[in-house]
């Protein structure tokens, strides 16, 4: 029960039967007011027709109050008693020539207060009160043998609270049906509408490292609950593929460091059983050693690679000269590819910046480079270009190497990952892991065509710098780097 009541859906439940009661009751006195100023209006135009009708019966002959109605008419016998029960007629000194019992039991005005409606004129509404009981009078004047007389007549307004009281009592007595009524159907939608959260909840709870594959499916309602459903599905998605990208980085993790370990578990054993002189000895150390070095890269690039995916490696943003960075970087490239048998050759154009950050951008040059070079064979070249395209710097390495298979294209900048059959001592497979990070970093996107036999092509596209392009900033960075 307790688990109900804190519940979302008894929540929104009681939501709507407060906003509905609110309203419902809001809605009641607004009623019964305007309705009493209905039944208002309605009695004093009633008074009104009233004055009028006993206007038309009344007249005074030497100074006695004569109503003139055919005895043989019941209806007019019976309608003037009832104007009759509040009546006053009064001369202009103040003197009352008539006052039924009705108007005296609601208090008799003296002749000052009479002869100040006089001075009024015009016809005027009073409520006279007495205890509860309320009697609307409305008072004017009329001329009869050449003279001016005071008619006041009225009517009891007992009853005019009556019925907006009696509606009110009906209304609230039967309002908590109404709001059990809503409750009910409150209860209902709110489950509807939270029953894709509840789906969600529920796929939510099942997810584990083998269930990743779970979606909830769409309502195709184009509302907020879809575009929940919408975020969920993108991201277990991502889930997915992180957990797949742990599971995979685990293996070659694994597989990567346990071939370097077990080669220097098997020299060092080999020369403890059978090595018997210094140069025996030196030669086993040298070649764990070796390994050691080959671990050593393996966890300095990993370390490297997740400070940079996890924010830890932070850009330090610049005006850098692409042109300068490349052309730095082929020349010391030069000389190690021609003792490869290999030509290195530069398209630069003078110029070309971006803002980002010096280090890492020698860090790409670099990895795209040595790749090129590694995987191109003696008497091939690998040819570098800079260029600036609109808004966007352009880096391209080609090479005329053996190519990379088409269903590896997708993998090659996963961790580790190499292409099948390649030596695994030509590198860790870590390399355009970063170059990939790089440029994404720099907010820019990287482009791969390949054909086996035929070479490979990298280009890479970084927002330009417009700023860094004009003489002043290039005199700017000048000066910085003195």
């Amino acid at each position: 029960m307790t688990h109900r009541v804190k519940s979302l859906r008894f929540r929104l439940t009681i939501s709507y039967v407060l906003i509905f009661g609110l309203f419902l009751t809001a809605i009641g006195f607004t009623f019964r007011s305007r309705l009493m100023t209905i039944i208002q209006d309605r009695v004093e135009e009633a008074v009104d027709e009233d004055w009028g009708a006993a206007r038309g019966f009344l007249r005074v002959e030497r100074g006695q109050a004569i109503w003139q109605v055919d005895p043989r008419e019941m209806d007019q016998t019976l309608f003037l008693e009832r104007l009759r029960r509040f009546v006053m007629v009064a001369d202009s000194q103040g003197e009352v020539l008539e006052m039924s019992n009705g108007y005296r039991l609601q208090g008799v005005e003296s002749a000052a207060e009479i002869r100040a409606r006089f001075k009024e004129g015009s016809a005027r509404l009073v409520v006279k009160e007495q205890g509860k009981d309320r009697v609307l009078l409305r008072f004017g004047v009329f001329r009869s043998e050449g003279k001016l007389y005071l008619l006041g007549v009225g009517r009891r307004m007992t009853d005019v609270g009556g019925l907006p009281n009696a509606f009110m009592t009906d209304y609230f007595t039967a309002l908590p049906l109404l709001l059990l009524l809503t409750f009910v159907l409150g209860w209902f939608m709110a489950g509807r509408a939270l029953m894709p959260v509840n789906r969600l909840a529920e796929a939510a709870q099942r997810i584990s490292g083998s269930s990743l594959h779970l979606r909830i499916p769409q309502r195709f309602a184009n509302d907020e609950l879809d575009q929940l459903i919408v975020a969920f599905n993108k991201m277990m998605e991502r889930l997915s593929e992180n957990f797949e990208q742990i599971r995979r980085f685990s293996t070659d993790v694994s597989h990567e460091l346990r071939t370097p370990l077990t080669g220097i578990r098997g020299q060092l054993e080999v020369a403890l059983m059978t090595a018997k002189s210094e140069e025996e000895f030196r030669e086993a150390i040298i070649n764990a050693l070796e390994d050691v070095d080959r671990i050593s890269n393996i966890v300095r690039a990993l370390l490297l690679l997740s400070q940079a995916e996890t924010g830890q490696l932070a850009l330090q943003r610049q005006p850098v000269n692409v042109t300068e960075v490349v052309e730095e970087l082929v020349e010391q490239f030069r000389a190690s590819a021609k003792e490869e048998g290999l030509r290195l050759n530069s398209e630069l154009q003078p110029d070309v910046y971006i803002l980002g950050d010096r280090t890492q951008m020698d860090r790409l040059v670099t990895n795209l480079l040595a790749n090129a070079l590694k995987y191109t064979p003696r008497g091939g070249h690998v040819d570098v270009a800079v260029r600036l395209d609109g808004a966007s710097a352009v880096i391209t390495v080609t090479d005329d190497g053996k190519g990379i298979p088409r269903e590896s294209l997708p993998h090659i900048f996963d961790r580790f990952y190499r292409v099948p059959g390649e030596d695994p001592d030509k590198g860790l497979g870590l390399g355009l892991s970063f170059v990939n990070w790089i440029v994404k970093a720099h907010e820019g996107h990287m482009e791969v065509s390949s054909e086996v036999g035929l070479g490979t092509s990298f280009t890479i596209t970084l927002p330009a710098s417009a700023d860094a392009r004009t003489p002043e900033s290039s005199i700017r960075l000048a000066e910085a780097r003195q």
